[in-house]
């Protein structure tokens, strides 16, 4: 007799005869059908189209106005400004309720406007032709002229570039702070040893003094100033 066994995703075809077992073939074990795709979502329904734009307002002057007896859709305009209708000639037709309504002229003369268009939706009393009579053109908006543009916000003046130093003794800051006095003027003659300036520095006022005698050729620093480290405070030459 004949058997399949099926082991580790492989079919075996086995013969067993008299208490014997024979493998006549072997293969690939049946794999079921994968199952169906799931079908494309259906696509995205398309932009309902924009409602046609109400009738415009039309200024008129005296004649005769037909207006829509009830609201709905303007499906068709027969007529238009400067025509001769007589009474009873068709006017527009308004699509109302799922009926067409055929709106005629309840009198003759000419068109003098056509507030309504085809596509429109109108109101219930809104104008549709007028007959006769002087349409007024609406007054344009005003135009209000923009806003002049705030002039720009003039530039930070650059900050003064330090002054050179001239050839001489440079009598400089020993410490950051603040000079609170400057006891020499530019051509003044000094000695060693002369006060130059006081510069205040943790809340302590340090007497500055000249390290030499000469002339002072340069004062680099104002009273109020704040300095650094090394700053040239006056040149003595």
């Amino acid at each position: 007799m004949k058997y399949k066994v099926t082991l580790n995703g492989r079919t075996y075809e086995v013969e067993v005869e008299h208490g014997k077992a024979m493998c006549v073939a072997e293969y690939e074990a049946y794999a079921p059908a994968a199952a169906p795709a799931a079908p494309a979502a259906a696509p995205a329904a398309a932009p309902a189209a924009p409602a046609a734009p109400a009738a415009s307002a039309v200024n008129v002057t005296g004649g005769e106005t037909v207006t829509a007896p009830m609201p709905g859709n303007i499906l068709k305009v027969a007529v238009s400004v400067g025509q001769t209708v007589k009474e009873g000639d068709l006017l527009c037709v308004l699509e109302a309720m799922k009926m067409e309504n055929e709106i005629y002229a309840p009198c003759g003369g000419t068109v003098t406007a056509v507030p309504a268009s085809k596509g429109a939706t109108v109101d219930t009393g809104a104008a549709l032709v007028v007959i006769g009579g002087t349409a007024v053109a609406a007054a344009p908006a005003p135009v209000v002229a923009p806003a002049p543009a705030a002039a720009p916000a003039p530039a930070a003046a650059p900050a003064p570039a330090p002054a050179a130093v001239s050839a001489g003794t440079a009598v400089k800051a020993p410490m950051p702070g603040n000079i609170l006095k400057v006891a020499v003027s530019q051509g003044q003659a000094v000695k060693e040893g002369d006060l130059i300036c006081v510069l205040e520095a943790m809340k302590m006022e340090n007497e500055i003094f000249a390290p030499c005698g000469g002339t002072v050729i340069q004062v680099l620093v104002q009273k109020g100033a704040t300095v650094d480290t090394d700053a040239p405070l006056v040149v003595i030459g």
